[in-house]
């Protein structure tokens, strides 16, 4: 038996875990992902390795790499009025910020809203550019003595935790980016065949990376020296703005980088995979960077050769974000087959 993709994706989803603060959630993490592993190995990055054996002598390592951390904020200031002044973990979309609601994971778990100038007191050039960072508050409805009491310098600050579903097979909500990718993990290690797998897979769900380092995955990397790689990432969707030159189309499943910096045998040998099992897939190019953990991880050691596929998302460091649960199924499968492919680089 394997999860359902829509009740996965809602779960990793719900658990936080902001660049830097990957570990809090490991309790449940671990409950959630036991019954379709054979080992939890928690790494002192802050990375979550999951074992799945294929049960032969000396068999290969496949590594699914998918960084768990998502974007957030960070507690810098309380003012003497009550309001909390943050800054930015990550790459958010500051266009979207006023009015959002968040969650201030303190000594208790606050909710908050980030403050809004209304339009009648704007001036005409407010309209012209986002609100910086540092000029936003956020308002819990507490005083400033109360508030010192439950939230100290440096709590972590997240979107507001929600997750909805939308016509045909399409769900939305905070973290898509990246915890799509690893429920497409997670579900291809469950799908994949004990009796036909011809490697151990080794799933991390990586930290850091939303905070401009691969340091997760590669410290992971070198402890558990796999003989080849996929990391699973989001990508651009085609949406109106974005370019179909540089995006894929929700729901005609993942997308296979063509880059450089991957290897050419392996993304091959999952190109024909795909077309082996009629399973729907999409090519990008991405020239000498894929934006994703895979170039760190391909260095890592003597180098791994390292494949990138990617999920289709749409408004994307946000705080809905949208994927295409067929995508992520999609995905899913090319991971299974890879992991019951014995010349998967051949």
């Amino acid at each position: 038996m394997y999860p359902d993709t829509k009740e996965l994706v809602t779960s990793l989803t719900s658990i936080m875990s902001i660049s830097g603060q990957e570990e809090q959630g490991r309790e449940t993490l671990c409950s959630i992902l036991q019954p379709y592993f054979d080992e939890y190995i928690p790494d002192p990055s802050g990375t979550h390795v999951f074992v799945r054996r294929c049960g032969k002598q000396g068999a290969p390592k496949l590594l699914l790499d998918a960084h768990f951390d998502e974007i957030g904020m960070m507690v810098r200031d309380i003012t003497e009025e009550g309001f909390l002044r943050v800054v930015s973990i990550g790459g958010l979309d500051r266009r979207i910020l006023p009015a959002a609601e968040v969650l201030i994971y303190g000594k208790e778990t606050l909710y908050g809203v980030i403050g809004a100038v209304p339009p009648h007191l704007q001036k005409a050039e407010d309209y012209k550019q986002a609100p910086k960072i540092e000029e936003l508050l956020i308002d819990t409805g507490y005083d400033r003595e109360t508030l010192r009491t439950l939230v100290d310098i440096g709590t972590p600050v997240g979107f507001y935790e929600k997750t909805a579903s939308l016509l045909g097979s399409r769900i939305c909500g905070r973290s898509m980016d990246n915890k799509a990718c690893c429920a497409a993990a997670v579900l291809g290690a469950a799908m994949a065949k004990r009796e036909n797998m011809a490697w151990d897979l080794y799933v991390t769900l990586s930290a850091r990376e939303e905070a401009g380092m691969a340091s997760g995955c590669s410290a992971a990397a070198y402890r558990i020296r796999p003989d080849a790689a996929i990391v699973t990432d989001v990508t651009f969707a085609s949406a109106p703005g974005v370019r179909e030159d540089e995006s894929g189309k929700m729901g005609n499943g993942p997308v296979l980088s063509l880059s450089a910096v991957t290897d050419r045998r392996l993304t091959e040998r999952l190109l024909q995979l795909c077309r082996q099992r009629e399973i729907s897939c999409q090519t990008c190019v991405d020239a000498c960077d894929t934006g994703t953990n895979a170039t760190m991880l391909s260095l890592v050691g003597a180098g791994i050769p390292t494949a990138v596929v990617s999920v289709p998302i749409t408004s994307m460091h946000t705080y809905n974000e949208t994927v295409d649960t067929v995508d992520i199924e999609y995905a899913a499968a090319l991971f299974a087959a890879a992991a019951e492919e014995e010349g998967l680089r051949s």
